[in-house]
């Protein structure tokens, strides 16, 4: 038995299903790349079109710049190095990026349902997908700068 959040985890998700949504909005899954602990969820609707190019490159047998999931790796095993310090510096970054969709989400869930409700599905689409695509790409740059936090903090050592 363990817990989920773990150094060696690739990914996580939590499934959150609303039935009383279209179904384009009603999933929604909560997604993390790397340690669940250290690493912010991303909200992708089950109407989402794509992702980021990054997240269709796999980076779990070797490191690639370019893999979504090194964005996340680096600055979470960096921060392990030295727990306390690391933690500190990532964690208000996790509790950040969940304010923020808890804050936008109901706002884009109104929006995205009433372009549904008006025969503009496709539209809606594209909104969601853009919305979940910008908040990839905000979680993975906030986490590249982390990992350039940690190599200065440690850099003369850990």
């Amino acid at each position: 038995q363990r817990t989920i959040a773990i150094a060696g985890c690739s990914y996580s998700h939590v499934i959150q299903c609303r039935d009383w949504l279209p179904d384009e909005i009603g999933a929604i899954a909560w997604f993390s790349f790397d340690n669940p602990g250290q690493s912010p969820r991303i909200p992708i609707f089950s109407g989402t079109l794509f992702l980021p190019e990054s997240f269709k490159i796999c980076g779990q047998h070797r490191y690639r710049h370019d893999a979504a999931l090194w964005s996340f790796r680096e600055a979470n095993r960096l921060a392990n190095v030295n727990h306390s310090r690391g933690r500190a510096l990532l964690q208000p970054s996790v509790a950040h990026f969940q304010q923020k969709a808890f804050q936008e989400l109901p706002e884009v869930e109104r929006t995205a349902e009433k372009m549904i409700k008006a025969g503009k599905t496709d539209e809606a689409l594209a909104y969601i997908t853009a919305y979940t695509n910008d908040f990839a790409t905000l979680t993975m740059k906030r986490w590249e700068e982390h990992r350039n936090e940690l190599w200065h903090m440690f850099g003369r050592g850990f």
